[in-house]
């Protein structure tokens, strides 16, 4: 495995796949196997896909580094979405992390699992 950091973190249609390894989490977003050729894939919403996102260390380590990047509210959503979050966005977020904080003991720990909640969002997850 690469040493520089930079490497572990690339786009995965420039990852190098071995045909015998499928990648555990490319299984559920239905990743051709590697062996025969695939000139179109099945597109598919399914539940395992979602727990991915949510429960899975890459997105924890992305939220982490996303909340050391946004240590707000406002950042947060301007980040992920690319907006301002609306007045009642706003209060619900702030109130989740006084609620995560208190749960949690800490803000920081509070802020990742605002972000990733956000990484999770379908306005996040899905272009129209």
């Amino acid at each position: 495995m690469p040493s520089d950091k930079e490497q572990h973190t690339r786009r995965s249609v420039y990852l190098l796949q071995h045909p015998a390894y499928q990648n555990p989490t490319f299984e559920a977003f239905d990743a051709p196997d590697g062996v025969q050729s695939c000139s179109r894939r099945n597109a598919s919403t399914t539940a395992p896909q979602s727990l991915a996102l949510l429960n899975s260390r890459f997105m924890l380590e992305q939220a982490q580094a996303l909340s050391a990047k946004a240590p707000s509210i406002e950042e947060a959503w301007r980040r992920v979405l690319g907006r301002d979050p609306s007045a009642q966005e706003r209060t619900a977020a702030a109130g989740f992390v006084e609620r995560q904080t208190a749960r949690l003991g800490s803000q920081a720990a509070a802020y990742v699992e605002l972000a990733r909640g956000l990484l999770n969002l379908n306005e996040f997850l899905y272009v129209d």
